[in-house]
């Protein structure tokens, strides 16, 4: 399987599987707050045990969803590998609602999982693989913090969306691979789900956004964390020209920079030594140290789910 360590480009199959649009984060990702409430705030004692989460959680949604799942925890991070045979539409090469309704109910189901365990961990991972045509995999990577502090309102159910990393690969390896064998699965660092987050963030903006999606096609991103500097390379590839002069002068390194800078403030991380962005299309490269990004100005659209 590719490594989460690098984050490419959808090839010419997920060229027809839009990162965003074909699929409704409303429709994936459940947010039954009453019902994870009542779960937290029931009992003082954890109803899912550390030393039995995984074998716990496979059966539950075995028993609740009829869907057989692996579940592997390395380190601080759980992971959660789904196989399915309906994931996508091969005639159309979109997303089926059906595939995309189990993943619903499987990620509902380690919600509330993790809200009701004593196990330390970070980090949640679910891969949703299509095993049947081409090996297509849909990541969600979530901050479990995050997931806590959703549910108690600190921030909105946008917000929470918009932490919750999404990411689409392409590994043929994977047909045919219904326990996870294919995968590797290691301890996520903080500083990998930042920089997951701000190349997650970045696809988001240049589709949803009408300018900047007219402008620039965002071809693809690396990332590359070594000696405590976090390497990112976005390739932007410019779609219009002669646009006029206040278009023309649009940087999309400066939208990267404002994301770095959000991100970095919502999580208060300094354990890093810098950040540098790259559009590999025009050369330009800037490393950003944690006062660069400090004193970022920020001013991003907002979207409505």
């Amino acid at each position: 399987m590719p490594s989460l360590k690098n984050t490419t480009s959808p090839n010419s199959i997920l060229q027809k599987i839009c990162y965003f649009k074909t699929i409704s984060l409303k429709s994936i990702f459940s947010f039954l707050l009453l019902t994870l409430l009542g779960i937290v705030f029931s009992s003082c004692e954890p109803s899912f045990p550390a030393k039995t989460l995984s074998s716990q959680l496979t059966k539950l949604v075995k028993e609740e969803q009829s869907i057989d799942i692996t579940c592997h925890i390395s380190g601080k991070t759980l992971w959660v590998y789904v196989p399915l045979t309906d994931l996508v539409k091969e005639e159309e090469l979109s997303w089926n609602e059906a595939g995309a309704e189990k993943m619903n109910k499987v990620l509902s189901c380690i919600h509330r999982v993790l809200l009701s365990t004593d196990a330390q961990l970070n980090f949640a991972v679910m891969t949703a693989a299509d095993v049947k045509h081409y090996g297509v995999q849909l990541i969600t990577i979530e901050y479990i913090p995050d997931l806590r502090q959703a549910i108690l309102e600190n921030f909105s159910r946008g917000e929470f969306f918009e932490r919750s990393v999404k990411d689409i690969q392409v590994d043929p390896k994977v047909v045919n691979d219904l326990t996870g064998a294919t995968r590797k699965y290691f301890d996520l660092s903080f500083n990998e789900f930042i920089a997951f987050q701000v190349i997650h963030r970045a696809k988001s903006l240049f589709l949803k956004d009408k300018t900047l999606s007219k402008l620039f096609e965002l071809k693809s991103t690396t990332q590359n964390i070594k000696f405590g500097i976090i390497k990112l390379e976005f390739e932007f590839v410019k779609k219009k020209y002669g646009a006029g002069a206040e278009l023309e002068a649009i940087k999309p390194l400066d939208y990267v920079q404002m994301i770095t800078a959000l991100v970095v403030k919502n999580y208060d991380t300094k354990d890093f030594q810098a950040i540098q962005i790259t559009d590999t299309f025009s050369d330009e490269s800037r490393k950003l140290s944690f006062e660069d990004l400090k004193k970022t100005k920020i001013k991003l659209p907002e979207f409505l789910d």
